[in-house]
């Protein structure tokens, strides 16, 4: 589950994120969801997302990690996407994946966020 937030709304949901960046660190949405999987739901604002079959969310994943690159490619830096740490987007789980698209400056997580959930 997510919702949009605006900076002065109180937190309800545990994650946070800033999305649809614009350059020199402004991003023109945010949102909070009760897990990296309702994260990705927000990225895409389909939250059909969070019922899927694992297979079918790993192929959003990788139509969207594919995207991102394309948007670096116009501007000139070179990502790559995979399932692996080794790569500048992974795809492997929601939680990766919006890790790596924070790492990256696509998204921007709280940097509280920063440590891992194991």
């Amino acid at each position: 589950m997510y919702r949009p937030i605006n900076p002065p709304d109180r937190q309800e949901l545990p994650h946070r994120m800033l999305f649809h960046p614009v350059g020199d660190g402004l991003f023109l949405r945010s949102c909070e969801a009760d897990s990296f999987r309702g994260l990705v739901a927000a990225l895409l604002d389909d939250p059909g997302y969070e019922q899927e079959v694992a297979e079918d969310r790993l192929i959003t994943r990788l139509r969207l990690a594919d995207d991102v690159k394309l948007l670096a490619d116009v501007s000139g830096e070179a990502l790559s996407v995979g399932d692996r740490d080794a790569s500048t987007i992974n795809i492997a789980s929601d939680e990766t994946f919006i890790r790596s698209l924070d790492r990256i400056g696509f998204v921007s997580l709280p940097s509280w966020a920063e440590a891992p959930t194991q």
